[in-house]
This record gives structure tokens, sequence and C-alpha cells, in this order.
């Protein structure tokens, strides 16, 4: 998208916000913000309308150790690239006159403020002068550049609209809410390669890894990591010597370790104080590092380790497909060729693509968390649950069941799905990464429906001892008998019924006769392949090597259907 789709795209965003709130517009431009820079706003009140103090808006946050307090001035049009009005600024230069004069505050709140929300204002005050209350002003509207010369110094945030295009293009990448600032202390050198030698702004200092300890104790919500193709291993063994340096050998950790790569908006040195910040800090390599000790008790405070900085600006100007393009393309390069300790896997270097962010975003908006990344599910399942968003497919998950819907691919199929090594390999990929997020979802939920009455056929015997083997190959098998039937995979019609399936509790008997009918095609398949390999090579063939062979299953896939399918098919996904 280009400055002006970006624009569109934050009215349909903001309107979406206002129907579903039953907001005004400009209460729904204020909540839409808060929701998309903040994490977590709490206690939100929208103060906006006459005699409101020039505040529309208050809110807290609370990361579980520190709680701040935030008031909100905001201008809205829905007009493309106007120039913020006068009065935007006016108002600017008039609160922060009030809020900074302790003498101006009374008159304020007799004259500006209606009775109710001066005792609101008071505690706000209280918060302000204690050092836990924010000033934000933000608009939709372009800068004014003669009058916001005239507010930019104030130690208050300020947006405009290329402002909140910015944080768009973040948010799409699933990097918002924004990281605080990181500050390294006692940093007595930065090394950096000359403008002309480099694509972009990389410097390299040695840290302390206790600042980031400390860093992390603020970051519940691992924000720090966003953008990062991986979590948290776990105990690996190599984690286990990172730790252990770490809390035994401190003064070898820096030439011990592989380092940490971090992005960055920019980077600040105070050569005076030693102190070198990091605006908007993401780290993309050396998760494993981080998170290995991240839990010691009393971390030494003279560890260090290589901390390579790689500063992308905000992307501002017309120009901004073509921006977009290049900053994905050098995140891209440096997840894949950043040195990594622990083994990386090809589906962990596709967890921020296009095609993996689309799907996350996706599912989320059906209340399921697509996991792009090992075990994210598992570490904010709590906080997910919060918020009504249940566990949805993972990533490799996800990718095996488009491979078994493009089962008359050559170079798909249930057998190919079984290999994430070969399913994740670039011509492989590239096919399953064309697919449309309706048809994944709607795979997802056919997915769903199999797990649950393949566990109610369970008791049978001949079921039970196939064991998971069959799980690829069926899937792909219903996918044929439905597409025989003529039922649409990828069509929004098709969504509701499954997800009354999935949502349903009781039990169809429709649908667990139709799944154990194609069981029993894959087994009476299975049978009659184990005597004829048992008559050519005199040995019996496995389970397991029967399902994971191309060869077989191409066969099963092509035998013609003699189960009555038509008669479920048209009942269960067409109902005709």
């Amino acid at each position: 998208m280009n400055r002006k789709e970006l624009f569109d795209f934050t009215l349909r965003s903001i309107k979406e916000k206002s129907k579903k709130f039953r907001l005004a517009e400009p209460q729904g431009f204020i909540k839409w913000f808060i929701e998309l820079y903040f994490l977590n706003p709490q206690e939100v009140f929208v103060s906006d309308g006459s005699k409101d103090g020039k505040i529309d808006c208050f809110f807290n946050t609370n990361n579980g150790r520190n709680v701040k307090h935030y008031l909100v001035n905001a201008k809205y049009t829905s007009e493309y690239d106007n120039k913020a009005p006068v009065k935007f600024y006016e108002e600017i230069s008039y609160f922060c006159h009030v809020v900074q004069n302790k003498d101006a505050r009374g008159e304020y709140l007799q004259k500006a403020v209606k009775p109710e929300l001066a005792q609101r204002y008071k505690k706000l005050f209280d918060y302000y002068d204690a050092g836990t209350a924010n000033l934000v002003f933000v608009t939709n509207h372009t800068k004014n550049d003669p009058h916001y010369k005239e507010v930019k110094e104030l130690s208050i945030k300020i947006f405009h609209l290329d402002d909140l295009i910015q944080f768009i293009v973040d948010d799409i990448d699933i990097a918002m809410p924004r990281t605080d600032d990181l500050v390294l202390n006692d940093i007595h050198n930065v090394l950096s390669p000359d403008k002309k030698d480099t694509e972009v702004s990389t410097s390299i200092v040695f840290a302390k890894l206790y600042d980031f300890v400390k860093y992390m104790e603020d970051d519940p919500y691992d924000l720090l990591f966003a953008r990062n193709v991986r979590l948290d291993l776990g105990n690996t063994q190599v984690n286990k010597e990172i730790k252990k340096t770490f809390e035994s050998k401190p003064t070898e950790f820096a030439f011990s370790n592989n380092g940490i790569t971090m992005l960055c908006e920019r980077h600040i040195h105070n050569p005076g104080t030693k102190e070198l910040t990091i605006v908007n800090p993401r780290v993309v390599n050396g998760s494993q590092t981080l998170h290995s000790i991240r839990t010691i008790q009393t971390p030494p405070l003279n560890a260090r380790v290589m901390l390579r900085i790689i500063e992308i600006p905000p992307l501002y100007g017309d120009d901004l497909p073509e921006k977009i393009s290049k900053k994905k393309d050098i995140m891209n390069k440096i997840a894949i060729r950043s040195n990594q300790q622990n083994q990386i896997k090809l589906w962990n270097l596709v967890a921020n693509d296009d095609f993996q962010l689309e799907l996350y975003r996706f599912f989320r908006g059906k209340g399921f968390f697509y996991e792009r990344r090992e075990k994210e599910y598992k570490t904010r399942s709590r906080e997910l649950r919060s918020v009504q968003i249940y566990q949805g497919p993972s990533l490799t998950s996800m990718c095996q069941l488009i491979c078994c819907y493009k089962w008359h691919d050559k170079k798909l199929g249930p057998a190919v799905a079984r290999n994430l090594a070969k399913l994740f390999d670039g011509a492989t990929y590239d096919i399953i990464k064309a697919t449309n997020p309706e048809l994944a979802y709607q795979l997802f939920l056919l997915d769903k429906i199999i797990y649950k009455y393949w566990g109610l056929l369970a008791n049978k015997k001949y079921i039970s001892n196939l064991k998971n083997y069959p799980h690829q190959s069926l899937f792909s098998l219903i996918i044929k008998v439905t597409e025989l039937s003529n039922v649409k995979w990828g069509n929004p019609d098709l969504t509701p019924i499954l997800e009354d399936y999935c949502n349903n509790d009781s039990e169809y008997k429709n649908l667990r006769n139709f799944v154990k009918s194609c069981i029993d095609f894959i087994y009476q398949h299975y049978k009659k392949t184990k005597q004829a390999y048992l008559k050519k090579e005199k040995d019996a063939l496995s389970i397991a090597n029967y399902f994971k062979s191309n060869l077989y299953m191409s066969s099963l896939l092509k035998q013609n259907i003699y189960f009555p399918y038509k008669k479920f098919t048209k009942k269960l996904f067409l109902k005709i």
C-alpha cells in the first residue's frame, strides 16, 4: 500500500472500531490509536465533549511493576493530507502550561472542566507531579511545520499522520506496540563502519548483560522479541552452557558467546555519561542467549556480550511500497544470515514472512492464535485466553494441512506433508504460501472436526492400531471426496457451516459415519498393499512405511471411491 492507501486503511479500521463500540468517529479514532500504540490500556475513559479541559481520554497501563497514566488530546479528519489546524498546537501549548504550572490549575479546573471531571484531573495532576503521568497529542492530519516548531521541544508525545502510517506498517508486521527505550550503561566505545560501506547504519558495542536482564523484567509480554523468528527453545544443552558461563565465568562471556543482533529506529551514545540509548529495540538474533540468563536470581554486573545494532529509521514519504519492501528484505536477510548457536530450522525462518503474518492476522480476527513461533501460545496462553483468543494451528501444522489439501499436485500431498524439511524447501513452500487465508482457516476447522471424530472412533481396535499415521492421508481423502461432490473450498459460505460443527459439542451421526467410511477406505487399501508387498518382497510392510510413501499415498488417492460419499457430503457440507 502507498501512503494514501494506508491512510484509507486507517479510516476503515477507525470506522470498524467506532461501529463496534458505538462511538462517533473522533472518539473511535482515540480508541483505535491507544489500542494500537499502547500495551493493554486499562480504565479507558473517553471524556471528549464540551468543557473536557482539552483532554479527550484518560487511561493507564500496568506492566506488573509500574503503573503509568496517560492524558490524550486528539484531532481527527477523514480528509487525506490535511494540515493540522492551528488549534491543535494552541491546545498543546495551553494544556502544557496548565500542567507544568501549579498556580494555573485552579482557574483551569473552574473555567475549562466540568465539575464531574475535576476530581479526575486533580488526581492526574498529582500523578504528573510524581512523574507517572504522560501527555499525548495525536492527529491524523499532516504536520503543520511552522506551528509544530513552537511545541516540538516540550516534554510530551506528539503524533501526526506520518507517525500513524509508520505504526500501521509495524502493526501489519506484528511489531506493535512499540518497546520502551533500552539504556545501556558504561559504554565506552561504539564501533561503526563508514556509511558508504554499509547499506544500513550498523554499530557494535560490548554491552552489560545486566542491563538486558533488568529491561526484560519490565517487558512481561516479550515485546523485545516481537521481530525474532523464534522464542525460548527451553533448556537445551547450548542454553545450559550459556547460563553456566554467565553465572560462573562472567568475564569469559564476551568471547564465548556469538552475540546479539538488534534492530532499532535510532541509537544515541552520550560519551559523557557513557550511556547508549536504543529507541524501539527489537532482538532479531540472540533470543536464546537472553532467555537463558533472564531468570538468574543474582545476575553478575561484569558479564558483557557483543551487541550488533542495526538502525532502520521510520518509513516516511510517498514511495512507501518500495521502502517497505526494502526494509522487509533487509530484515529477512538478517534473520537468515545471522549466526546461530542453536540450529535454526527452515520453518523458523519463514515465521515473519508476509504469508505467515497474513495468516496470523486472519486467525486473530477469528479468535484463534496462529502460532508462527514454536511454544509461543504456551508462553502467552493466560494472557490470550483472558481476551478470548484460543489456541489455533501452528505454522508447521497449517502448512502440512495446505500440503494435504493440494494432494493432486505432484510436489505436494500427504506423504510430503510428513517431511517438514521438504515441505519448507523453496519450490514447495512457494506453492503453499499462495493459499488464501479464508481457505487456510477452513482447513484448520476441517482438521478439528476430523480430530474429534477420529477420537470418537478410536475404541475400534483396527482404527486404534493405525495410531495417528493416517492423519495426513485421511485429510487428503476427505478433501478429494468433498471436491468430487462440488464442495467449494475457500468459498466464505462454507466457513459458518464448519464453525458450527466445531463450536457445537453435539455428536453428528452423519459426520461420524462419513469419517469412519473414509478411514475404512484407507484401511482396505493398506491391507491390499501390504499383501502385495509381502508377496513381492517376502517381508511385512509397516504402517509407518506405508503412510510415508509418496507412491502408496498417490495410489490411494487415485482409487475410485466405492462408498456413498455424495450422500454424506451433500448433507454435511452443502446442506442439501
